[in-house]
């Protein structure tokens, strides 16, 4: 019995090893194997979806395992392969823009073997009937917001409202639920403006119908709590003869992530989440009037606002308020303006630190233009923390590399900085920053290194015309300091001197900050100003209001005749040949 059984196993291991050894002689013959020829196809071809998006499903039919893809930033893949023939599902993002958009799905078996559908979704529609809707602290998103008996939530409007529509938001604080477009972080959670329509706060917290907005009275704050990276995004797309209007809010309490946090892309501009605590705008026309950006914070650059991605933006009678960059090497405290055009009129920079440079206000692109257009404002007590770093440079302003910078009518005071406490030029080859600066006054501000007032470096330009820098202070060049002398100065006084058209010198005349300047204090207007004495001479040695006219015409754009025409706080200069921001009464 025991040899049968020895037998039987003995037969049982030489048919398991001859088995064995014939796989292993297939498994080695390379050459034999014969891959299938990928067969596959989308049914139904390229996909229509409608305006509101949502979920779709395309059918895929295939003898071999697929996977699909899409690089367009409205198109979420939800399921994205299969082994054979089964389906794929994303979801299309509501289409805010009054123009019909097309994105795309790859499905691919191998690189060689890939195939595309388009996804084409329908524009929203300017609407016969203007919505407006109505937004109280005590608003539910039950509610139509149609009125200010049935007001909504913020949030709820902003979701609801489509291009041209308004937004009226009583007095009270809010504070944003819903992420950004494409955001996956808890803190990506923000006021996201999304469509061109106008959003209006400062109406009493009561409001009822026929109510007017009067933000001296009613503030109305939008708050980032401190925690959220942005309180406001603007995303909505260029549309011709259509932008985003935002007036009379308080943007506070956004605080920007490190500089690890990452990025988004949205409308194919890219969003860092590392910038702009208060409001961030890529790529759209905004109009910002009688607003406050404040107490807002980043753990890397830009505190206040960021402008980029050429979006074009107006600030008017806005404050720009006591934003802080918090880690070492945070720049542009106030604004941080980049590839992007900014208009400024009427506005207040002041009290925005940063622990870099450009505390006040910050310009810069690596490849192309950035445009700021600075009237009737003031940049005041702004700083870039220098004391344990006395290189740090632009207390006030600091217009780096393809800067292209006007600035009228403008007070600059107090600002501090290790170099160019005022403001700061800095360039490099093939890369100039050009500034135009028309009848400012530069007074106070502080340097620990040097030029306290205006520092111009090498591959920049200034031209610098009825403009008083004086007082300034500051070890070596307490007012100006120009590189190889590539300041052109006319009708000037800069330290105790005064210069005519030509920049020269006019002997027997001599200029006397301390008694000379009045505080900077309340003189008329929105802001604080410091006002020139009747009887310096710097009063009757500058331009007329005929030749500053015919200056403010050489620029393009030209200056508007209304402000070149008139100082910093809407004095007419007609018959008056004073230097500086604002004339004598």
């Amino acid at each position: 019995m025991n040899k049968i059984l020895k037998h039987t196993g003995l037969l049982l291991f030489l048919s398991i090893f001859l088995a064995l050894m014939n796989a292993c002689s297939e498994n080695l013959d390379i050459a034999s194997f014969d891959p299938e020829t990928p067969e596959y196809s989308l049914e139904g071809g390229d996909v229509s979806v409608p305006k509101e998006g949502g979920d779709f499903t395309v059918n895929v039919k295939s003898n071999l395992p697929w996977r699909a893809k899409t690089s367009t930033d409205w198109i979420t893949m939800k399921s994205e392969s299969g082994m054979g023939d089964g389906t794929f599902t994303f979801t299309a993002g509501r289409n805010r823009t009054v123009d019909e958009r097309i994105g795309e799905i790859i499905v691919w078996v191998t690189d060689d073997e890939q195939k595309s559908i388009k996804i084409i979704q329908a524009p929203s529609e300017v609407s016969d009937l203007v919505n407006h809707y109505y937004v109280k602290t005590t608003g539910t998103d039950a509610n139509d917001g149609l009125s200010w008996a049935t007001p909504t939530t913020l949030s709820n409007a902003i979701d609801m409202m489509a291009p041209g529509d308004y937004i009226h938001i009583a007095a009270g604080t809010y504070i944003p639920t819903n992420k950004v477009s494409g955001g996956s972080q808890d803190a990506d959670i923000t006021f996201e403006i999304h469509s061109n329509v106008t959003i209006i706060g400062g109406y009493p917290a009561n409001a009822a119908e026929g109510a007017v907005s009067d933000p001296e009275n009613n503030e109305t704050i939008l708050s980032g709590d401190k925690k959220y990276y942005h309180t406001v995004t603007v995303t909505a797309p260029v549309e011709s003869g259509n932008k985003v209007t935002i007036q009379n809010l308080s943007i506070k309490n956004g605080l920007a992530g490190a500089s690890t946090a990452g990025t988004i892309n949205i409308n194919g501009a890219v969003y860092r989440r590392s910038y702009a605590g208060g409001m961030m705008i890529g790529k759209s026309v905004v109009d910002v009037i009688g607003c406050k950006i404040s107490e807002n914070e980043s753990q890397q650059h830009a505190a206040g606002i960021y402008v980029f991605a050429g979006a074009n933006v107006s600030f008017v009678d806005s404050d720009i308020t006591n934003n802080k960059g918090i880690l070492e090497g945070s720049n542009g405290g106030g604004i941080f303006v980049e590839s992007a055009t900014v208009y400024m009129t009427n506005c207040n920079i002041t009290g925005n630190t940063v622990w870099g440079v450009g505390g006040g206000i910050y310009t810069y692109s690596a490849d192309t233009n950035t445009y700021l257009y600075l009237s009737n404002s003031t940049v005041a007590h702004n700083s870039t923390n220098a004391g344990p770093n006395t290189t740090r440079r632009g207390g006030g302003f600091y217009a780096r590399e393809f800067s292209r910078v006007q600035i009228v009518n403008s007070t600059f005071y107090a600002n501090e900085s290790g170099r160019g406490g005022g403001i700061s030029m800095y360039g490099a080859a093939g890369k100039t920053a050009v500034v135009d600066m028309i009848s400012c006054t530069f007074f106070d501000n502080y340097a620990i290194n040097s030029a306290a007032g205006v520092e111009v470096l090498a591959n920049t330009t200034l031209k610098a015309y009825n403009t008083i820098i004086s007082g300034n202070d500051a070890p070596t060049y307490p007012d100006i300091q120009s590189a190889a002398n590539t300041a052109t100065l006319s009708y000037m006084a800069v330290s105790n001197q005064l210069l005519d058209a030509s920049g020269t010198v006019i002997n027997g005349q001599v200029f006397d900050p301390v008694t000379m300047f009045g505080g900077f204090e309340d003189n008329g207007g929105r802001m604080k100003t410091i006002m020139l004495s009747a009887t310096s001479p710097a009063a009757t040695l500058g331009m007329t209001s005929a030749a500053l006219e015919t200056l403010a015409s050489e620029y393009s754009p030209a200056i508007d005749p209304d402000i070149i025409t008139k100082d910093q706080i809407g004095s007419s200069r007609s018959g008056k040949t004073a230097m500086g921001a604002v004339v004598p009464k």
